[in-house]
């Protein structure tokens, strides 16, 4: 029971928006790595147009809500926001062909993490809210 009260949609979306900044944060440092790679292209995470395309599909789908397991189930047709890996084929300004420039990607790991820290104080309030609802206190 206690599974169901933590896999509202909110806490999905909260979810999946977590672990694509994680996945973020793993190919900014990457890159950062490779700055001095001849040849490495950079790579970046695309999660926000994927997860904007799928609540779009979902702006007027309606769920219903069962009381009694006996009662007609209808599938959750929820499809998850899925995180892709793109390689940036852009212009280098190097010789060697490498395009990581470690100021842009010293400034999206900044970005991420407050990203990732904003996610992260959404999702602990919902989980207050949730506890002051089963608890009754305030």
């Amino acid at each position: 029971m206690l599974e169901k009260i933590f896999d509202s949609p909110t806490h999905r979306l909260l979810g999946q928006s977590m672990d694509a900044s994680v996945l973020r944060n793993k190919i900014i440092a990457d890159n950062i790595s490779n700055v001095d790679t001849p040849h490495f292209k950079r790579r970046e995470v695309v999660f926000e147009e994927n997860l904007k395309k799928v609540l779009q599909s979902q702006k007027n789908h309606v769920t219903l809500k069962t009381s009694s397991p006996r009662h007609i189930q209808v599938p959750d047709g929820e499809q998850p926001a899925r995180p892709e890996i793109k390689v940036l084929q852009d212009l280098s300004y190097r010789n060697d062909e490498n395009n990581v420039d470690i100021d842009v990607e010293m400034a999206g790991m900044t970005e991420n993490k407050i990203y990732y820290d904003a996610l992260a104080q959404c999702m602990t309030s919902e989980i207050r809210l949730l506890r002051m609802a089963i608890t009754g206190r305030g």
